[in-house]
């Protein structure tokens, strides 16, 4: 990709969206298998997601990713519905999170005079996928009528051989207010976890996304933030924006000056 050109000031243009959402998928179409860093915190993940996202991995179904926030699984998700659809454009593919299920659920039941209809037309929008992604499931935790409207969606995905992803900050034997019939289901598949990249996979990781934004950076001030910011990748990415954000506002280049003194780093 092309570097983005420079204005007068010699700072890069304000950054532009990075996360076209697919309205019918609820992908995020730029989050792929190409975009995503491997690395040795993530690569037997990255793997097994490709599996699944091929349709190669039914030993793996479901799959469920587990790790701290900011590590890369809403990412895997979006990889794993994108690439589904390469290979096959006619699957249906549903990316989710666990409030907007919940959410959604809530709304079903709203009017009791329509909720017939609409729990019926919920559960359409849930069982009659081929790829299921679900991610945060660990906040449906406590929810009794959400979690066994999710087990029975779980159940009838399973039971059609359909593909289901689950994403959650802890591994699913640890899964506080599940019961444990779905925690065992959760379990019968496949769990893979994502840990905290290496100083190599994060600077390799901020390079590429420096690049896609076309910001204009050196690897001098690349190695300033990867130090700083060395478990949250999320975290990793926003502080690449903000500084981003403010050369533009301020008419500064990224220096590693100017990085040194943005993040409070004593020269």
């Amino acid at each position: 990709m092309t570097t983005a050109p420079m204005n007068q000031h010699g700072s890069v243009p304000a950054p532009h969206p990075w996360s076209p959402m697919d309205p019918e998928t609820h992908l995020n179409k730029n989050a792929t298998f190409d975009t995503f860093v491997p690395g040795d915190s993530n690569r037997f993940a990255r793997t097994v997601a490709l599996a699944v996202a091929e349709g190669s991995g039914q030993d793996f179904n479901p799959l469920c990713i587990y790790g701290g926030s900011g590590l890369g699984k809403t990412h895997l998700l979006n990889a794993i519905g994108n690439y589904a659809l390469v290979k096959d454009p006619t699957l249906k593919v549903r990316y989710v999170t666990s409030e907007e299920f919940t959410n959604e659920f809530i709304d079903a039941l709203q009017n009791p005079n329509q909720s017939q209809g609409r729990i019926a037309e919920f559960n359409r929008r849930y069982r009659q996928v081929d790829v299921l992604l679900i991610d945060d499931i660990q906040f449906l935790g406590g929810k009794e009528a959400t979690l066994e409207q999710f087990f029975h969606t779980f159940n009838s995905l399973y039971q059609a051989s359909k593909r289901i992803v689950i994403a959650s900050d802890v591994a699913p034997k640890n899964l506080k207010g599940f019961t444990q019939p779905l925690i065992t289901r959760l379990q019968s598949g496949i769990v893979v976890s994502l840990n905290a990249p290496s100083l190599e996979t994060r600077t390799a990781i901020l390079r590429m996304t420096a690049t896609m934004h076309g910001y204009d950076i050196p690897a001098e001030a690349i190695d300033l933030l990867v130090e700083q910011y060395p478990d949250d990748i999320r975290t990793l990415k926003g502080a690449l924006t903000r500084l981003a954000v403010i050369a533009t506002l301020t008419g500064q280049s990224m220096t590693a000056q100017f990085t040194k003194r943005e993040l409070g780093i004593m020269a």
